[in-house]
């Protein structure tokens, strides 16, 4: 058997308010709470936590957990709330779940109060709390940017609630138009700032033009990559170019509300479309667009590639593009640009082998590009290496920068230099627990079911959330790089297609629909998603015409995308265009 660093029991103790066991392990739930057990746990991993557990469905063991913790640490009111919180979604434990949200309030004022004001905002209004609701709320909107990204919708979605209860039915509207609900009431539970249709494709954020650094603007949320500019005393120098002409457009009206500088170089961090799409729209006479050495190879493998998910890309976009750089760096090299130091270093990224660092020294800024992309090149492409992530990590260790810039917002929030301190040891250390397992001849199901974490983070709890975003991407990379096609199971040796399983299924099932509907049920019941939903796809295969089942995989669908939306956005894109469902975007 393989060893685990933390694993899930093997059994629950009889209680009327835990769920019961399922078949497949949330790691990305089980090595969150590992996390949270050590001391000095980020309030933004404690976030993100409770997601993932209301998510899962399993609000009487969350509770316990958070209640756990909260007596151990009475000094954080905030494992308080979140215990409330969920106390608050088991029978009749509603007034206890209130008193200890309000104490919890009234030790630490901020993030308490969003997890009361949703609870106070599911109260009917003769419980007198509505207008407490409307005040938590409101309290934690008006942080902005210190309202940690991810639950900004569901708050918007509970404060509408609040004020429709309270009949101010103007407000009620405007909150819901902020959250997006106006265009699709009926959406699931969603707290996530995504959104993704079929004319925008994906994007990680609302539109921001933001300054994140003196003289250095990006873009968030007009494309799926963002732009930045670098604001020099003669002219503006563009980083990446977004996906599409209309993108770059777009960005550059916004950066003229600031400058009417001309643009004098165009910098591409590497060869993605989300990147490179709006070339055109940028370059002019006297524009300079300069690129890694190795960009016209990566261009040509995207081009020969496939994306098997139209979401991940807008209305008319494509991923296939003809760009021709004006230089290509393939040492590193400095250049002044209006009185502006920039240094271009050339690096074998974690996600492309074109991979170009641009550094402001003078601004103590690196805009690093996608070399962070938790999936380690796109999942669907033979590209990215954690060889290639890990030496670059050592080079901004030696840079040291105060900021990174990221390709797409939400890495910009989590993959900070502080959270960089404790995340290349933890992935040297992966890295070597991987190479060891493949040594001994253990599957990928083994390595990723050994749910390691690296002791080094235990004195890093930035660097926490972004390994665990890392980490099972580095796993499934390493793994197939460094592996056959035959692998230590049968399925890699004889495989079994999906139609045979099906064929399987059917006989197993005597062929009765109602066996499938009732596997799926209880599948959904334990938190199975992911087998629930290849059954439901096999189900249908063989009955077609059965609404119901069609209704059960659809069900399953939106769990899924419920589930991943704040830990695997690309998981989100996926599930969201197999359920056909439309994320509106967020205007608040």
């Amino acid at each position: 058997m393989t060893p685990h660093s933390s694993s899930a029991p093997s059994s629950r103790p009889p209680n009327p308010d835990l769920s019961p066991p399922g078949i497949t392990r949330n790691l990305t739930a089980e090595a969150m709470m590992t996390a949270a057990r050590w001391p000095n746990a980020t309030p933004q991993l404690v976030l993100a936590l409770s997601g993932v557990l209301t998510a899962s469905r399993r609000f009487g063991e969350a509770y316990h957990f958070f209640h756990e913790l909260a007596g151990q640490r009475p000094d954080q009111p905030l494992l308080a709330a979140v215990a409330g919180s969920f106390r608050a979604r088991l029978p009749g434990r509603i007034g206890e779940a209130v008193n200890t949200l309000d104490t919890a309030v009234a030790a630490l004022p901020g993030l308490p109060n969003y997890f009361r004001g949703l609870v106070l905002a599911e109260l009917p209004p003769e419980a007198g709390r509505t207008g407490d609701a409307v005040a938590d709320l409101e309290r934690v909107l008006a942080l902005g940017d210190a309202f940690p990204i991810g639950p900004r919708r569901g708050a918007y979605r509970a404060l509408a609630r609040a004020y429709e209860l309270l009949g101010r039915t103007e407000d009620a509207a405007a909150a819901r138009r902020k959250a997006g609900l106006d265009a699709q009431p009926d959406l699931p539970p969603l707290s996530t700032d995504y959104w993704v249709n079929e004319r925008d494709g994906f994007r990680f954020a609302p539109r921001r033009f933001r300054e994140l650094a003196e003289g250095v603007h990006v873009t968030q949320g007009f494309g799926f990559g963002e732009i930045g500019f670098v604001v020099t005393d003669s002219s503006l120098v563009v980083i990446d170019a977004g996906g599409t002409n209309e993108q770059a457009r777009a960005a550059l009206r916004a950066m003229r509300e600031i400058s009417d500088l001309p643009v004098s170089h165009v910098i591409l961090t590497h060869g993605h479309w989300d990147h490179i799409g709006g070339v055109d729209e940028l370059r002019g006479p006297g524009v300079e667009v300069i690129a890694q050495a190795g960009f016209a190879a990566e261009v040509e493998a995207q081009n020969a590639g496939f994306v098997p998910w139209t979401r991940f890309l807008p209305a008319g976009a494509g991923h296939r593009h003809d760009v021709v750089p004006d230089r290509l760096i393939g040492e590193p090299e400095s250049l002044t640009v209006g009185g502006v130091d920039i240094r271009l270093l050339p690096v074998h990224g974690g996600e492309t082998d074109d991979a170009l660092l641009v550094h402001l020294p003078g601004r103590d800024v690196v805009f690093v590009g996608d070399i962070l992309m938790p999936h380690l090149g796109a999942p669907f492409f033979a590209e990215g290496s954690a060889e290639g992530l890990l030496d670059t990590l050592r080079l901004l260790d030696d840079l040291g920068p105060a900021l990174l810039v990221h390709g797409h917002a939400p890495l910009t929030a989590a993959f900070t230099p502080v959270a960089l301190a404790g995340l290349r040891p933890a992935l040297e250390d992966l890295y070597r627990v991987v190479r060891g397992d493949i040594t001994a001849g253990r599957t990928v199901h083994d390595i990723l079911d050994r749910n390691h974490m690296p002791d080094v983070l235990r004195s890093h709890p930035a660097s926490v959330l972004p390994y665990i975003l890392l980490r099972d991407n580095v796993v499934r990379r390493v793994q197939r790089q460094h592996t056959g096609y035959w692998q230590p199971d049968l399925d890699s040796v004889d495989p079994v297609s999906p139609k045979e399983w099906t064929a399987v299924l059917e006989l197993l099932s005597g062929g009765k629909a109602d066996v499938y509907t009732d596997t799926i049920e209880t599948l959904l019941e334990r938190d199975d998603l992911a087998p629930a939903l290849r059954v439901a796809d096999a189900a249908l295969q063989s009955h077609p015409g059965s609404a119901t089942l069609a209704e059960l995989r659809r069900r399953t669908l939106l769990r899924l995308v419920e589930r991943h939306q704040q830990t695997a956005p690309f998981k989100f894109v996926v599930y969201s265009e197999l359920a056909d469902l439309s994320v509106p975007e967020m205007t608040g």
